[in-house]
């Protein structure tokens, strides 16, 4: 739970400097579609695991997840 408040902090943080949530951030992730867990989904599977967090907090872990995916399949998948 102390990396989701951190992580947390960092997104708040960022959207009070960005008119637009990882402007910056976004140029580095690969354009990669990915078959996403429906909202609803997420959050239950979320706090079944143990998190009491709300949908908005869900979504946003969510979206940090697929963005590690997406860096982790672009560094495997991608020649140099």
């Amino acid at each position: 739970m102390m990396i989701y408040n951190h992580l947390a902090k960092l997104m708040e943080k960022h959207k009070e400097h960005s008119k637009e949530p990882y402007s910056e951030v976004k140029k580095y992730i690969p354009s990669v579609e990915l078959k996403k867990i429906p909202p609803e989904k997420a959050l239950h599977l979320l706090r079944k695991a143990g998190y009491d967090i709300n949908e908005e907090q869900s979504d946003e872990i969510m979206e940090f997840i697929y963005i590690i995916v997406k860096l982790t399949l672009k560094e495997f998948f991608t020649s140099d």
